[in-house]
């Protein structure tokens, strides 16, 4: 089992892997609807990356909700 220090430290490398990489797929989002790319292939683009972050943020919610079913080493013993 681990250690609450360590559950602590996942954690924050989870938010900084959802924040990060939540961040770069509304990047995409934003260059594409700016002008970078238009047409059929730039909607169905956006639409894909629209589902990609909302896979993302579902994924990284249910790491975080898993880590609060741990219980650390010692803990309630």
């Amino acid at each position: 089992m681990a250690t609450q220090e360590q559950i602590d430290a996942v954690r924050r490398q989870i938010e900084q892997l959802r924040d990060q990489h939540g961040g770069d797929v509304r990047g995409v989002i934003h260059l594409i609807n700016s002008g970078a790319m238009k047409g059929p292939a730039a909607d169905a683009l956006v639409s894909e990356a629209q589902g990609w972050d909302r896979a993302l943020k579902g994924m990284f919610d249910r790491a975080l909700a898993m880590l609060d079913t741990l219980r650390p080493d010692g803990a309630g013993r």
